[in-house]
């Protein structure tokens, strides 16, 4: 599922990056595949596969892997600038992956250096891949960008290593290696095939954070509103949006304490209706008339003066 998102996310990315002139898109120049701690000391470089794979075999009760095959890639960067706000991002699909056991499996992304070419020899192509090689043998995975999902389209974030790279020269190589506790291999797609990795960069999206308060502030205002009895939404809808403080009769008499208490217990029932209810009997007149909102807020000469108005929604300045 996360693996799916981060596909997703990339997708996203593309298409905004698209739309805003501002995605790089770079294929690699150079990419071979060689085998380690094998016999067979070859370099493939005029196929559609790149071969990924660990051979896990059991002698004497120890667990040997040798590796048949480990891609090496490299992309061209002469041609773009890159800033600390840029994203980039390494793609492969695979043509295939193929387990042996139920062992978890692992694809490994190590930088290693650019000095070589599709027609190096195999010993010149060693040197440039021993410091990553190291790695692999202490499985040091703090040091690798690793993809475990299985899925035929992998994604390495390899955004800080072409910072690095840029800062030193034009070209940036990476070496892959399939590490697992029993053997697996995955079947990349070469550049020979029309499919092969890719880089993509681009400038990370920024969120119009404006907006979003905005949004968030209508939500607010709308759950405040919806917390309220129905009958005291409406007849805060039916208020002036200016009113004379002079005269008080001017007020519609939905305003009115008992006129909202009315229409509450006609709209509502239990705990609303109740404290309007309680409402009403200190917001009557003497001669039985409601009070305004702004008479109900003052109390008599023969009540108790500590004694406070409860309202249980504000209804605005009068």
């Amino acid at each position: 599922m996360t693996k799916m998102l981060i596909i997703l996310s990339l997708l996203a990315l593309i298409l905004v990056g698209n739309s805003m002139g501002q995605l790089t898109q770079i294929p690699a120049s150079k990419d071979v595949y060689i085998g380690l701690g094998t016999e067979n000391q070859r370099v493939y470089n005029q196929s559609d596969l790149l071969i990924c794979a660990v051979n896990v075999t059991d002698i004497n009760g120890s667990k040997v892997s040798t590796y048949p095959g480990a891609p090496l890639i490299q992309f061209d960067i002469s041609n773009i600038n890159v800033t600390r706000e840029d994203i980039a991002i390494l793609v492969l699909k695979a043509a295939s992956i193929k387990k042996s056991g139920s062992d978890s499996a692992l694809v490994a992304l190590l930088s290693i250096g650019s000095e070589w070419d599709e027609g190096s020899d195999y010993t010149t192509l060693l040197v440039n891949i021993l410091p990553a090689w190291n790695i692999v043998k202490k499985n040091d995975l703090t040091q690798m960008g690793s993809d475990s999902d299985g899925d035929l389209v992998l994604a390495f974030d390899v955004s800080k290593k072409l910072m690095d790279a840029k800062a030193t020269g034009n070209s940036m190589s990476f070496l892959l290696e399939a590490i697992s506790n029993s053997s697996y291999e995955a079947d990349f797609l070469s550049r020979e095939s029309g499919q092969g990795p890719y880089l993509i960069v681009m400038p990370y999206p920024e969120t119009e954070v404006k907006s979003v308060e905005a949004a968030g502030e209508a939500s607010g205002t709308a759950n405040r509103t919806a917390a309220l009895p129905p009958a005291v939404v409406s007849a805060l809808a039916t208020l002036p949006s200016t009113t004379s403080a002079k005269s008080p009769d001017s007020i519609p008499a939905s305003t009115t304490i008992s006129g909202l208490a009315s229409n509450a217990s006609e709209a509502g029932s239990g705990a609303q209706a109740a404290a309007v209810g309680n409402l009403i009997n200190e917001s009557t007149n003497n001669d039985g008339t409601n009070k305004t909102v702004g008479q109900s807020t003052k109390l008599n000469s023969n009540q108790n003066t500590n004694k406070k108005l409860i309202v249980p929604f504000e209804l605005g300045t009068v």
